[in-house]
């Protein structure tokens, strides 16, 4: 069960990693002669986080496998205070003031040498939260003054098919709930019985609504259901509330709470995971991150977002909110690769000030997409109020993307970040202030519903296009019964002819075809027309200016 190394590239020399005063990490050499088997998963995964292995063909491997309880009862019989354990990175926090059971733990044969931390802390993504009621113009009366955040992605579309979260595992990751189970436009969260779990990872107990509000701020924008005063993105859902983050101190131990509250919400079989949190700068400057450490494999943090994506789930992240300070980039884990980071935008989709930008140090795109993070709509007691960071864009997002996968359970979480990237409004130009820009949910959800009905069908061939508003390039999806030929061709609004293509297509498969060379039209209203053996597919497209 000798798995684990790749997962340790930060570590060093050192025997303890102190994460916060009297707190260390302890990590373990492999599960050797563990009484847990691969065989027999149900005794450490639900029916549901086996149900979405098998869904998506993820493999149950060693990783799953719960550290050795030989090996943990071992240290807490030296006198060591258990705080949390992580099975992905085969190890356990503890806190002890006795440095003779340090001692005495570093000599037992299992366990592996660490690196040491000294008193260093995170940095959260912050946030401002303004008093009073929100004043949004357009503002539809049955989402209150949330309409905007949800309008300038077509969100409500997803409603208005009945797409509304129902079913939907999703886990909010924060530094505290306070009085969530109290405030007015919540209510029907707790009424029907959708908390299906709390942990509080700091403190060790199941309540979560005494500490810090930011949690309950950022779970009202996804799960708030007050029809005229306000709905969030994914009102039906159900949720799972796990405080990783302690507000009143800023300790890298907050890293490793998350990565167990990450565990344990896939160990429940949730979908989605939002985090409204970021980390880049510590106390101790030689513990600080630099921007090159945002590479994708350097932060605890974002190696654990990374095998998270590798177990089914869709995390989404906000990107922090430096982007008008001199770190300016995204933090970790937003720089995780497979995971959706979020940027921030106003109701009017401009770039929001603070937003970090990308990209990450290895160059890739980030954010990924953006939402709106600027006088957001919030809800933190029972008066609607607004609040600006990229802490709230994320869970607006988690929220949508939480509705448009319950459309289509059967497609994986890459291939719906996929689909919200490429019905992104900068899908064809990506930039590093607004990612792939701002997704629409509508057309999204059209592509996935003609899908769908292809898959029930079976006789038409499949047609979709994207980006509507392009400038160097379109792309075509095109899933046939066989292999033929088509003709693809772009005509100015009289009708004549502009651009012509022919392409093989191939049977059985989905073939991606990218029209390129096509960024010397003038700016303008074109229409694309496909002629395949089963029939013609017409689309309206815009060439941007």
């Amino acid at each position: 069960m000798n798995k684990y190394l790749i997962l340790f590239l930060f570590f060093t020399s050192s025997l303890f990693a102190q994460l916060a005063p009297n707190k260390y990490w302890i990590q373990f050499k492999d599960k050797n002669q563990t009484s847990y088997s691969l065989d027999k998963p149900e005794a450490y995964l639900s029916q549901r986080a086996i149900e979405r292995r098998k869904r998506y063909g993820i493999t149950i491997d060693s990783l799953d496998l719960p550290v050795n309880l030989a090996y943990i009862d071992s240290v807490k019989n030296k006198g060591a205070y258990i705080l949390n354990t992580s099975k992905w990175f085969n190890g356990v926090c503890i806190y002890s003031e006795n440095t003779s059971v340090l001692s005495a733990i570093k000599k037992l044969p299992f366990v592996d040498t660490l690196v040491y931390y000294t008193d260093n802390n995170l940095i959260a993504v912050p946030y401002n939260i303004s008093s009073g009621i929100a004043s949004l113009e357009g503002k539809s009366e049955n989402y209150g003054d949330a309409w905007s955040q949800i309008h300038i992605h077509n969100g409500e579309v997803l409603h208005e098919n009945n797409y509304m979260g129902q079913g939907m595992y999703i886990a909010v990751l924060d530094a505290g709930f306070l009085n969530a189970d109290k405030i007015d436009v919540l209510s029907n969260l707790f009424n029907d019985n959708r908390i299906i779990g709390t942990w509080d990872f700091v403190d060790g107990d199941t309540n979560v609504y005494e500490d810090h509000y930011h949690g309950a701020a950022v779970l009202s924008t996804m799960a708030a259901y007050e029809k005229t005063k306000m709905i969030g993105t994914a009102p039906l859902a159900h949720y799972l509330l796990l405080r990783t983050e302690d507000a009143a101190s800023e300790h890298k131990i907050e890293e490793f709470n998350w990565i167990a509250a990450v565990e344990y919400a896939d160990s429940i079989g949730v979908d989605l995971i939002n985090t409204s949190l970021g980390y880049t700068q510590y106390q101790a400057p030689s513990l600080s991150y630099h921007y090159s450490n945002m590479n994708g494999n350097t932060a605890p943090i974002t190696i654990g977002a990374t095998i998270a994506a590798k177990k089914g789930m869709l995390l989404v992240n906000s990107a922090g909110n430096e982007g008008n300070k001199s770190w300016k980039y995204i933090s970790a884990p937003a720089d995780a690769k497979n995971i959706l980071t979020v940027g921030a935008v106003d109701k009017y989709g401009h770039y929001a000030y603070f937003s970090s930008i990308g990209p990450t140090f290895d160059g890739r795109i980030k954010p990924d997409v953006c939402a709106v993070g600027l006088e957001s709509t919030i809800a933190t007691d029972d008066n609607i109020s607004t609040g600006s960071g990229t802490s709230f864009s994320s869970p607006i997002m988690a929220g949508l993307v939480s509705c448009l996968w319950q459309a289509d359970l059967s497609k994986t979480n890459l291939e719906i970040i996929s689909l919200i990237q490429r019905h992104s409004s900068q899908y064809d130009n990506p930039d590093y202030q607004l990612g792939y820009g701002i997704p629409n949910f509508s057309t999204a959800l059209a592509e996935l519903q003609s899908d769908i009905h292809y898959k029930k069908q079976k006789k038409e061939a499949l047609i979709s296009v994207y980006p509507t508003l392009f400038n160097t390039r379109l792309t075509i999806r095109f899933f046939s019964v066989e292999t033929q030929e088509i003709q693809v061709s772009i005509l100015d609004e009289k009708g004549s002819l502009c651009k012509n293509f022919t392409i093989n297509i191939f049977a059985q498969k989905i073939n991606i075809i990218n029209l390129k060379n096509i960024q010397s039209l003038p700016s303008g209203t074109y229409f694309l027309k496909v002629i395949s053996k089963q029939n013609v597919f017409v689309s309206k497209i815009l060439k941007r200016k």
